[in-house]
Protein backbone atom coordinates (compact mmCIF):
# COMPACT_ATOMS: atom_id res chain seq x y z
CA UNK A 1 0.00 0.00 0.00
CA UNK A 2 1.15 3.52 -0.78
CA UNK A 3 0.79 5.90 2.16
CA UNK A 4 1.18 9.68 2.03
CA UNK A 5 0.16 12.78 4.00
CA UNK A 6 -1.06 16.05 2.51
CA UNK A 7 -2.93 18.93 4.20
CA UNK A 8 -3.30 16.86 7.40
CA UNK A 9 -4.98 14.03 5.48
CA UNK A 10 -3.51 10.53 5.68
CA UNK A 11 -4.13 8.97 2.27
CA UNK A 12 -3.81 5.20 1.89
CA UNK A 13 -3.87 3.61 -1.56
CA UNK A 14 -5.39 0.16 -1.17
CA UNK A 15 -3.85 -2.87 -2.98
CA UNK A 16 -5.43 -4.69 -5.93
CA UNK A 17 -7.09 -7.22 -3.64
CA UNK A 18 -7.79 -7.48 0.09
CA UNK A 19 -8.60 -11.06 1.05
CA UNK A 20 -7.65 -13.72 3.57
CA UNK A 21 -4.10 -13.79 2.17
CA UNK A 22 -3.20 -10.18 2.97
CA UNK A 23 -5.95 -8.80 5.24
CA UNK A 24 -3.89 -9.06 8.44
CA UNK A 25 -0.84 -7.41 6.84
CA UNK A 26 -3.01 -4.59 5.48
CA UNK A 27 -4.62 -4.09 8.89
CA UNK A 28 -1.24 -3.82 10.62
CA UNK A 29 0.07 -1.38 8.02
CA UNK A 30 -3.01 0.84 8.36
CA UNK A 31 -2.82 0.70 12.16
CA UNK A 32 0.86 1.69 12.06
CA UNK A 33 0.13 4.64 9.76
CA UNK A 34 -2.70 5.84 12.02
CA UNK A 35 -0.43 5.66 15.07
CA UNK A 36 2.31 7.62 13.29
CA UNK A 37 -0.13 10.36 12.23
CA UNK A 38 -2.64 10.67 15.10
CA UNK A 39 -3.75 14.19 14.20
CA UNK A 40 -4.60 13.45 10.57
CA UNK A 41 -7.93 12.57 9.07
CA UNK A 42 -8.03 9.40 6.97
CA UNK A 43 -8.85 8.80 3.31
CA UNK A 44 -8.64 5.62 1.22
CA UNK A 45 -7.90 5.45 -2.49
CA UNK A 46 -9.39 2.39 -4.26
CA UNK A 47 -7.95 3.13 -7.70
CA UNK A 48 -6.19 -0.28 -7.81
CA UNK A 49 -8.77 -2.24 -5.79
CA UNK A 50 -10.62 -4.83 -7.89
CA UNK A 51 -11.80 -7.20 -5.14
CA UNK A 52 -12.41 -7.09 -1.39
CA UNK A 53 -13.54 -10.06 0.73
CA UNK A 54 -15.33 -10.10 4.06
CA UNK A 55 -11.91 -10.16 5.75
CA UNK A 56 -10.99 -7.05 3.79
CA UNK A 57 -14.20 -5.34 4.84
CA UNK A 58 -13.30 -6.04 8.47
CA UNK A 59 -9.98 -4.23 7.87
CA UNK A 60 -11.86 -1.14 6.72
CA UNK A 61 -14.39 -1.46 9.55
CA UNK A 62 -11.56 -1.51 12.10
CA UNK A 63 -10.18 1.73 10.62
CA UNK A 64 -13.65 3.32 10.71
CA UNK A 65 -14.08 2.43 14.38
CA UNK A 66 -10.57 3.66 15.15
CA UNK A 67 -11.26 7.11 13.67
CA UNK A 68 -14.86 7.29 14.87
CA UNK A 69 -16.00 9.06 11.73
CA UNK A 70 -17.22 8.47 8.18
CA UNK A 71 -14.10 7.91 6.07
CA UNK A 72 -13.97 8.80 2.37
CA UNK A 73 -12.85 6.19 -0.13
CA UNK A 74 -12.02 7.51 -3.60
CA UNK A 75 -11.93 5.93 -7.08
CA UNK A 76 -14.18 2.97 -6.34
CA UNK A 77 -14.99 0.74 -9.32
CA UNK A 78 -18.57 -0.25 -10.04
CA UNK A 79 -17.87 -3.87 -9.00
CA UNK A 80 -16.36 -2.88 -5.64
CA UNK A 81 -19.13 -0.33 -5.14
CA UNK A 82 -21.69 -3.14 -5.49
CA UNK A 83 -19.92 -5.04 -2.68
CA UNK A 84 -20.00 -1.96 -0.45
CA UNK A 85 -23.66 -1.38 -1.27
CA UNK A 86 -24.77 -4.94 -0.50
CA UNK A 87 -22.83 -5.05 2.77
CA UNK A 88 -24.02 -1.63 3.97
CA UNK A 89 -20.60 0.01 3.74
CA UNK A 90 -22.06 2.82 1.64
CA UNK A 91 -23.69 3.95 4.91
CA UNK A 92 -20.47 3.61 6.91
CA UNK A 93 -18.09 5.28 4.43
CA UNK A 94 -18.20 8.20 2.01
CA UNK A 95 -17.92 6.02 -1.10
CA UNK A 96 -16.96 7.90 -4.27
CA UNK A 97 -17.08 6.19 -7.65
CA UNK A 98 -14.05 6.19 -9.93
CA UNK A 99 -13.73 9.36 -11.96
CA UNK A 100 -14.34 9.38 -15.68
CA UNK A 101 -11.33 10.16 -17.90
CA UNK A 102 -11.00 13.07 -20.31
CA UNK A 103 -8.27 14.19 -22.70
CA UNK A 104 -7.15 17.75 -23.42
CA UNK A 105 -5.08 16.73 -26.44
CA UNK A 106 -5.63 19.29 -29.18
CA UNK A 107 -7.60 21.60 -26.84
CA UNK A 108 -6.85 25.30 -26.69
CA UNK A 109 -5.17 26.41 -23.46
CA UNK A 110 -6.75 29.67 -22.29
CA UNK A 111 -4.96 30.12 -18.96
CA UNK A 112 -1.99 28.86 -16.94
CA UNK A 113 -0.74 29.09 -13.38
CA UNK A 114 1.77 27.34 -11.16
CA UNK A 115 -0.69 24.69 -9.98
CA UNK A 116 -3.08 24.36 -12.92
CA UNK A 117 -3.83 24.97 -16.59
CA UNK A 118 -7.20 25.83 -18.10
CA UNK A 119 -8.32 24.40 -21.46
CA UNK A 120 -11.38 24.90 -23.59
CA UNK A 121 -12.96 21.50 -24.27
CA UNK A 122 -15.68 22.89 -26.53
CA UNK A 123 -17.51 26.22 -27.01
CA UNK A 124 -19.52 25.69 -23.81
CA UNK A 125 -17.13 23.79 -21.56
CA UNK A 126 -13.72 24.41 -20.02
CA UNK A 127 -11.57 22.22 -17.79
CA UNK A 128 -9.09 23.22 -15.11
CA UNK A 129 -6.28 20.63 -14.95
CA UNK A 130 -4.25 20.52 -11.75
CA UNK A 131 -0.60 19.56 -11.45
CA UNK A 132 -0.04 15.91 -10.39
CA UNK A 133 1.20 17.10 -6.99
CA UNK A 134 -2.23 18.56 -6.07
CA UNK A 135 -4.15 15.93 -4.04
CA UNK A 136 -7.82 15.22 -4.68
CA UNK A 137 -8.91 16.25 -1.17
CA UNK A 138 -7.55 19.76 -1.77
CA UNK A 139 -9.45 19.97 -5.07
CA UNK A 140 -12.67 18.82 -3.44
CA UNK A 141 -12.16 21.46 -0.76
CA UNK A 142 -11.76 24.13 -3.44
CA UNK A 143 -15.00 22.94 -5.06
CA UNK A 144 -16.77 23.28 -1.70
CA UNK A 145 -15.39 26.81 -1.24
CA UNK A 146 -16.59 27.74 -4.72
CA UNK A 147 -20.12 26.60 -3.88
CA UNK A 148 -20.06 28.43 -0.54
CA UNK A 149 -18.85 31.61 -2.27
CA UNK A 150 -21.58 31.32 -4.89
CA UNK A 151 -24.20 31.08 -2.15
CA UNK A 152 -22.75 34.26 -0.62
CA UNK A 153 -23.42 36.08 -3.92
CA UNK A 154 -19.90 36.01 -5.38
CA UNK A 155 -20.00 35.37 -9.15
CA UNK A 156 -18.19 32.07 -9.15
CA UNK A 157 -17.95 29.37 -11.78
CA UNK A 158 -19.58 26.28 -10.30
CA UNK A 159 -17.77 23.01 -11.09
CA UNK A 160 -20.05 20.19 -12.15
CA UNK A 161 -17.64 17.31 -12.63
CA UNK A 162 -14.35 16.04 -11.20
CA UNK A 163 -12.43 13.98 -13.75
CA UNK A 164 -9.12 12.31 -14.52
CA UNK A 165 -6.77 13.76 -17.14
CA UNK A 166 -3.96 11.23 -17.49
CA UNK A 167 -1.94 11.44 -14.25
CA UNK A 168 -3.77 14.46 -12.84
CA UNK A 169 -7.20 15.60 -11.77
CA UNK A 170 -9.38 18.09 -13.57
CA UNK A 171 -12.53 20.06 -12.82
CA UNK A 172 -15.05 20.75 -15.57
CA UNK A 173 -16.96 24.03 -15.75
CA UNK A 174 -19.81 24.96 -18.05
CA UNK A 175 -19.11 28.45 -19.41
CA UNK A 176 -19.98 30.04 -22.75
CA UNK A 177 -17.22 31.79 -24.70
CA UNK A 178 -15.19 32.81 -21.64
CA UNK A 179 -11.63 34.16 -21.66
CA UNK A 180 -9.33 35.12 -18.82
CA UNK A 181 -9.30 38.84 -18.06
CA UNK A 182 -5.60 38.99 -18.94
CA UNK A 183 -6.20 37.50 -22.34
CA UNK A 184 -9.30 39.61 -22.97
CA UNK A 185 -7.64 42.97 -22.33
CA UNK A 186 -4.60 41.91 -24.36
CA UNK A 187 -6.83 41.18 -27.36
CA UNK A 188 -9.10 44.19 -26.69
CA UNK A 189 -6.78 47.02 -25.53
CA UNK A 190 -9.59 49.53 -26.00
CA UNK A 191 -11.37 47.79 -23.07
CA UNK A 192 -8.32 47.95 -20.76
CA UNK A 193 -9.45 50.69 -18.36
CA UNK A 194 -13.11 49.68 -18.34
CA UNK A 195 -12.20 46.08 -17.52
CA UNK A 196 -9.74 47.17 -14.80
CA UNK A 197 -12.54 49.13 -13.11
CA UNK A 198 -14.92 46.17 -13.39
CA UNK A 199 -12.21 43.83 -12.09
CA UNK A 200 -11.65 46.05 -9.05
CA UNK A 201 -15.37 46.39 -8.29
CA UNK A 202 -15.62 42.61 -8.12
CA UNK A 203 -12.73 42.56 -5.67
CA UNK A 204 -14.47 45.14 -3.47
CA UNK A 205 -17.63 43.02 -3.57
CA UNK A 206 -15.59 40.10 -2.22
CA UNK A 207 -14.13 42.29 0.53
CA UNK A 208 -17.58 43.47 1.59
CA UNK A 209 -18.89 39.92 1.98
CA UNK A 210 -18.97 38.58 5.53
CA UNK A 211 -18.26 34.91 6.01
CA UNK A 212 -20.15 32.47 8.20
CA UNK A 213 -18.22 30.81 11.07
CA UNK A 214 -18.88 27.29 9.74
CA UNK A 215 -18.36 28.00 6.03
CA UNK A 216 -14.91 26.36 5.79
CA UNK A 217 -12.94 29.54 5.08
CA UNK A 218 -9.61 30.01 6.87
CA UNK A 219 -7.85 33.08 8.26
CA UNK A 220 -5.53 34.61 5.69
CA UNK A 221 -3.58 36.34 8.43
CA UNK A 222 -2.88 32.96 10.01
CA UNK A 223 -1.86 31.60 6.61
CA UNK A 224 0.71 34.39 6.21
CA UNK A 225 1.92 33.82 9.78
CA UNK A 226 2.41 30.14 8.94
CA UNK A 227 4.33 31.08 5.79
CA UNK A 228 6.55 33.36 7.86
CA UNK A 229 7.21 30.61 10.39
CA UNK A 230 8.15 28.29 7.52
CA UNK A 231 10.62 30.88 6.18
CA UNK A 232 12.19 31.60 9.58
CA UNK A 233 15.47 29.86 8.78
CA UNK A 234 15.96 31.98 5.64
CA UNK A 235 16.03 35.31 7.49
CA UNK A 236 17.88 36.81 10.42
CA UNK A 237 16.11 37.23 13.75
CA UNK A 238 15.72 40.98 13.16
CA UNK A 239 14.29 40.41 9.68
CA UNK A 240 11.85 37.82 10.99
CA UNK A 241 10.75 40.12 13.83
CA UNK A 242 10.12 43.00 11.43
CA UNK A 243 7.97 40.88 9.10
CA UNK A 244 6.02 39.55 12.07
CA UNK A 245 5.55 43.13 13.29
CA UNK A 246 3.99 44.04 9.94
CA UNK A 247 1.54 41.15 10.14
CA UNK A 248 0.69 41.94 13.76
CA UNK A 249 -0.41 45.43 12.67
CA UNK A 250 -3.02 44.06 10.25
CA UNK A 251 -6.49 44.41 11.84
CA UNK A 252 -8.64 41.27 12.03
CA UNK A 253 -11.73 41.05 9.82
CA UNK A 254 -14.44 38.51 9.07
CA UNK A 255 -14.83 39.51 5.42
CA UNK A 256 -13.71 37.42 2.47
CA UNK A 257 -10.38 37.73 0.69
CA UNK A 258 -9.64 35.80 -2.48
CA UNK A 259 -5.91 35.44 -1.73
CA UNK A 260 -4.94 34.81 -5.37
CA UNK A 261 -6.87 37.47 -7.26
CA UNK A 262 -5.28 38.16 -10.63
CA UNK A 263 -6.05 38.45 -14.33
CA UNK A 264 -5.70 34.72 -14.93
CA UNK A 265 -8.08 33.62 -12.17
CA UNK A 266 -11.01 35.72 -13.36
CA UNK A 267 -12.92 34.98 -16.55
CA UNK A 268 -14.58 37.51 -18.84
CA UNK A 269 -17.88 36.23 -20.21
CA UNK A 270 -20.31 38.37 -22.18
CA UNK A 271 -19.40 41.52 -20.29
CA UNK A 272 -19.43 39.86 -16.86
CA UNK A 273 -16.59 38.66 -14.64
CA UNK A 274 -16.58 35.22 -13.02
CA UNK A 275 -14.08 33.76 -10.55
CA UNK A 276 -12.66 30.36 -11.42
CA UNK A 277 -9.88 29.72 -8.89
CA UNK A 278 -11.15 29.47 -5.30
CA UNK A 279 -8.41 27.30 -3.82
CA UNK A 280 -7.05 29.95 -1.45
CA UNK A 281 -10.13 32.01 -0.60
CA UNK A 282 -10.35 32.85 3.09
CA UNK A 283 -11.18 35.74 5.36
CA UNK A 284 -9.22 38.72 6.63
CA UNK A 285 -8.07 42.22 5.77
CA UNK A 286 -8.20 43.46 2.13
CA UNK A 287 -4.48 44.28 2.27
CA UNK A 288 -3.74 40.61 1.65
CA UNK A 289 -5.36 40.78 -1.80
CA UNK A 290 -3.90 44.20 -2.59
CA UNK A 291 -0.48 42.87 -1.62
CA UNK A 292 -0.92 40.14 -4.22
CA UNK A 293 -1.58 42.73 -6.90
CA UNK A 294 1.49 44.71 -5.84
CA UNK A 295 3.63 41.58 -5.76
CA UNK A 296 2.64 40.50 -9.27
CA UNK A 297 3.31 43.93 -10.73
CA UNK A 298 6.64 44.14 -8.90
CA UNK A 299 7.77 40.68 -10.06
CA UNK A 300 6.59 41.06 -13.65
CA UNK A 301 10.20 41.20 -14.80
CA UNK A 302 10.71 37.49 -13.99
CA UNK A 303 10.85 35.41 -17.19
CA UNK A 304 7.64 33.54 -17.81
CA UNK A 305 5.34 35.95 -15.95
CA UNK A 306 3.75 37.14 -19.22
CA UNK A 307 3.08 33.52 -20.17
CA UNK A 308 1.27 33.01 -16.87
CA UNK A 309 -0.74 36.22 -16.77
CA UNK A 310 -1.01 37.24 -20.42
CA UNK A 311 0.24 40.78 -19.77
CA UNK A 312 3.51 42.58 -20.41
CA UNK A 313 5.33 44.05 -17.37
CA UNK A 314 4.19 47.53 -18.48
CA UNK A 315 0.55 46.45 -18.70
CA UNK A 316 0.73 44.67 -15.35
CA UNK A 317 1.99 47.86 -13.68
CA UNK A 318 -0.64 49.94 -15.46
CA UNK A 319 -3.40 47.53 -14.46
CA UNK A 320 -2.21 47.56 -10.84
CA UNK A 321 -2.22 51.37 -10.66
CA UNK A 322 -5.71 51.53 -12.17
CA UNK A 323 -6.88 49.01 -9.56
CA UNK A 324 -5.54 51.16 -6.73
CA UNK A 325 -7.15 54.35 -8.07
CA UNK A 326 -10.49 52.62 -8.45
CA UNK A 327 -10.36 50.69 -5.16
CA UNK A 328 -9.58 53.79 -3.06
CA UNK A 329 -11.52 56.23 -5.26
CA UNK A 330 -8.42 58.35 -5.85
CA UNK A 331 -9.13 61.38 -8.01
CA UNK A 332 -6.87 62.43 -10.86
CA UNK A 333 -4.18 64.71 -9.54
CA UNK A 334 -4.33 63.45 -5.94
CA UNK A 335 -0.79 62.14 -6.10
CA UNK A 336 -0.24 62.37 -2.35
CA UNK A 337 -3.00 59.86 -1.55
CA UNK A 338 -2.07 57.65 -4.48
CA UNK A 339 1.59 57.47 -3.43
CA UNK A 340 0.66 56.77 0.21
CA UNK A 341 -1.73 53.97 -0.80
CA UNK A 342 0.77 52.49 -3.26
CA UNK A 343 3.60 52.61 -0.70
CA UNK A 344 1.45 50.68 1.77
CA UNK A 345 0.37 48.03 -0.74
CA UNK A 346 3.89 47.76 -2.16
CA UNK A 347 5.30 47.11 1.34
CA UNK A 348 2.97 44.16 1.83
CA UNK A 349 3.68 43.11 -1.76
CA UNK A 350 7.38 42.86 -0.89
CA UNK A 351 6.41 40.87 2.21
CA UNK A 352 4.37 38.48 0.07
CA UNK A 353 7.33 38.10 -2.27
CA UNK A 354 9.55 37.23 0.69
CA UNK A 355 7.08 34.56 1.82
CA UNK A 356 6.36 33.28 -1.70
CA UNK A 357 8.55 30.14 -1.36
CA UNK A 358 6.17 28.84 1.33
CA UNK A 359 3.09 29.42 -0.83
CA UNK A 360 4.73 27.56 -3.72
CA UNK A 361 7.07 25.10 -2.06
CA UNK A 362 7.92 23.36 -5.33
CA UNK A 363 9.80 26.31 -6.82
CA UNK A 364 13.49 26.01 -7.67
CA UNK A 365 16.28 26.89 -5.26
CA UNK A 366 17.28 29.71 -7.61
CA UNK A 367 13.79 31.23 -7.52
CA UNK A 368 13.62 30.81 -3.74
CA UNK A 369 16.86 32.73 -3.34
CA UNK A 370 15.57 35.41 -5.70
CA UNK A 371 12.53 36.02 -3.49
CA UNK A 372 14.58 36.20 -0.30
CA UNK A 373 17.01 38.64 -1.91
CA UNK A 374 14.08 40.67 -3.24
CA UNK A 375 12.58 41.01 0.23
CA UNK A 376 15.91 42.10 1.65
CA UNK A 377 16.40 44.70 -1.05
CA UNK A 378 12.98 46.32 -0.97
CA UNK A 379 11.62 45.59 2.52
CA UNK A 380 14.29 44.50 4.97
CA UNK A 381 16.57 47.47 4.39
CA UNK A 382 17.51 50.68 6.21
CA UNK A 383 14.05 52.16 5.52
CA UNK A 384 12.17 49.97 8.01
CA UNK A 385 11.21 52.85 10.29
CA UNK A 386 9.65 54.65 7.33
CA UNK A 387 7.76 51.50 6.42
CA UNK A 388 6.42 51.33 9.99
CA UNK A 389 5.01 54.83 9.53
CA UNK A 390 3.28 53.72 6.33
CA UNK A 391 1.47 50.97 8.23
CA UNK A 392 -0.82 53.62 9.68
CA UNK A 393 -2.55 53.43 6.32
CA UNK A 394 -4.06 50.11 7.43
CA UNK A 395 -6.47 52.22 9.48
CA UNK A 396 -6.44 55.49 7.50
CA UNK A 397 -7.40 54.02 4.12
CA UNK A 398 -9.83 51.29 5.14
CA UNK A 399 -13.27 51.56 6.74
Amino acid sequence: MKISVSDDVLNIVLPEKISTDNAEACSLEIEKALNEHPGCSLSFDAEKLTYISSMGLRVLLKAIKSKGEKIPIENVSQDVYSIFQVTGFTDLMDVRLRLRSLSVEGCEMIGAGRSSHVYRLDPETIIKCYEPTIPINRIRHEMDLARNSFVKGIPTAIPFDLVRVNDRFGVVFELIQADTVGRYITEHPEEFEKTAVQFTKLLKQIHETHMDPDSGFVSEKKTWMDWLEGMKDFYTEDEYDFMKYMLDQVPDRDTLVHCDYHENNVLYQNGELILIDMADIGYGHPIFDLAGMACRAHLSFIPGRKAHHGLTPEDMERFYELELRCYFDIKDGDNEKFNAVKDLCDAFGYLRSGLFPMKHQGISQELRELHVADARKYLLNDEREKIKEKLRGLKDFFD
